[in-house]
């Protein structure tokens, strides 16, 4: 695979538990995704977490850290060295990617007819 791809962060939110009051608590977790000039895309199996919950040692409460910036730095650093890998014609280790959903509208988006087949599995989901 040549210099065709270039990696980025992205993120999605998850329930990292429950607070003290049982209300969940949604934070953002980084990861690295390549993607090449057809819309073809690889995840990286490592995420990082923007925060964890802990448990107050005094109250016995549930409550959740801060680790936003930490996250959100671990993944930039990732992206930096694997566009670097690339640059530098070395490539990546493809044990650590997974192929998902090319992006929304590229060419593989569309020769994958990711839209029929989205359309379809909305018909037997109703």
């Amino acid at each position: 695979m040549q210099a065709t791809y270039a990696a980025y962060v992205a993120s999605d939110l998850y329930n990292a538990g429950n607070s003290c009051d049982g209300h969940p608590f949604f934070a953002e977790s980084f990861y690295v995704v390549i993607e090449n000039v057809r819309g073809t895309r690889f995840r990286h199996v490592a995420s990082f977490r923007s925060t964890q919950r802990l448990i107050c040692e005094e109250t016995g409460e549930a409550y959740f850290n801060n680790l936003h910036q930490e996250a959100s730095d671990k993944a930039e650093r990732l992206a930096a060295r694997v566009n670097d890998a690339f640059a530098s014609g070395k490539g990546i280790d493809w044990a650590y990617w997974v192929e998902i959903d090319p992006a929304y509208g590229s060419e593989e988006y569309q020769s994958q007819g990711i839209e029929a087949q989205r359309a379809h599995a909305d018909c037997y989901a109703a």
